[in-house]
């Protein structure tokens, strides 16, 4: 009894561990945003703003098929395999090939896309640049620190190149023209991260890369297209917003847009912790009653967050751009709503549908919703009435539908 009760103690320490790791890197990143985000928004103006912005979006599309799912089961794999050094030499080094391959066909793609659209055929630098995130998704091992429950890596590592990147941004970027040099410092500086992260696991973990068999790597490949189908899915309504907003409506109503969607994604910081720190636990331990406690803590934490968005709209936009801008609080309190079904979806379908094995409707889940998402922008499209207030609430319909919906198949296969 006495060892159970010891193990519960060092178990619930390791997860608040993480967590704590977790919350001082997001901490450090909402203290660079304050700095820089109203920096840039002032230096750059609202077109060039807007235009980095526009870049990082496409970049962030190719980070989903560079990631094809692996974060999640790589993680899961890590998890499970974490004291079998051979095997988890063998999942580290198959992810990164695939990752790597990918990424060089990311490129092949963009290549393309910049000779074929005028938009982004004017102004190259900045979307080649872009992808030096793309490559840090490629080469950073969060995966692998997820797995073995080691976030303290995680959150050392993006805070030191974190800080040393926003310092070079105030170095160089100086005047409207250096709009380019944006995503190369920051860029730079993740990639710099990957590489650390890197050095750990092969050096201080001693893990080796080894080639792995073509028919290896395709059965993975394989294991991961529900996961791939549904970020797909999911990112595509969650990040296709700028993308419509630039080409409907132009590159100052992205800066407005940007401006409110970040300070909701800060929000949701919190979402992202609880998912990465709980993730490993009950991949392992399949503790329903757990998630069942920490749902009710955390949606009750949200709708303070949310009250407090809500009263607070006005001096949050001030405080992120440096100046005041009436639609952009409206649009802020709008899409802070969302808050609300993504902390409930976070347990149903996350922490529930994936460590208990229901990949293939979670990702019918996330395609279903996306298909909303589509068919929603259509409508709004045909019938004139896209703007920045119907596309946010675009957004709040589907995270509600996709709450909703994984609360159903929870129920459906008896898991809550």
């Amino acid at each position: 009894m006495i060892n159970n009760i010891k193990a519960n103690i060092l178990q619930y320490r390791l997860l608040l561990e993480n967590f704590s790791f977790l919350s001082v890197l997001q901490v450090s990143n909402l203290l660079i945003f304050l700095v820089i985000t109203p920096y840039l928004f002032r230096v750059l103006g609202k077109e060039n703003y807007g235009l980095v912005v526009f870049g990082q979006t496409i970049a962030t599309y190719f980070s989903i098929l560079v990631n094809f799912g692996f974060t999640v089961t790589a993680t899961r794999d890590i998890s499970l395999n974490r004291d079998n050094k051979e095997q988890t030499s063998k999942i580290i080094s198959t992810v990164l090939t695939l990752k790597g391959l990918f990424f060089l066909l990311s490129l092949t793609i963009l290549s393309a896309l910049i000779w074929l659209i005028p938009l982004l055929s004017q102004h190259p630098r900045v979307f080649f640049f872009s992808m030096f995130f793309c490559l840090s998704e490629t080469l950073f091992p969060i995966w692998y620190f997820q797995g073995i429950e080691k976030m303290k890596y995680i959150a050392i590592i993006n805070i030191v190149t974190r800080v040393l990147s926003s310092s070079l941004i105030l170095i160089f970027v100086l005047k409207s023209a250096d709009y380019y040099k944006v995503p190369v410092v920051l860029g730079a500086g993740t990639v710099l991260g990957s590489v650390i992260g890197l050095f750990v696991v092969f050096r201080r973990h001693h893990h080796r890369f080894e080639l792995q068999s073509k028919k290896h790597l395709l059965s993975t490949l394989k294991d991961n297209v529900p996961l791939f189908i549904s970020n797909v899915s999911t990112q595509i309504y969650v990040n296709a917003n700028k993308l419509i907003v630039g080409s409907f409506l132009g590159m100052q109503d992205v800066a407005i847009y940007d401006i409110a969607d970040k300070i909701v994604n800060l929000f949701k910081v919190p979402v992202a912790l609880i998912g990465q720190t709980l993730f490993p636990r009950i991949s392992r331990d399949k503790d329903v009653s757990f998630v069942k406690k920490s749902m009710l803590f955390v949606f009750v934490f949200f709708s303070v967050v949310y009250t407090g968005v809500y009263l607070f709209a006005n001096q949050l936009i001030f405080l992120f751009s440096g100046s005041v801008n009436p639609e952009a609080a409206k649009l802020l309190r709008l899409l802070a709503l969302s808050l609300l079904p993504i902390c409930l979806s976070l347990f149903f379908a996350e922490l529930l549908l994936i460590p208990f094995g229901k990949l293939r409707e979670y990702a019918r889940m996330r395609t279903i919703s996306m298909f909303i998402y589509l068919i929603s922008v259509g409508m709004l499209i045909e019938f004139n009435v896209i703007g920045l207030f119907t596309l946010a609430l675009t957004i709040v319909g589907v995270e509600s539908f996709v709450f909703l919906y994984s609360y159903y198949l929870c129920k459906k296969n008896i898991l809550y």
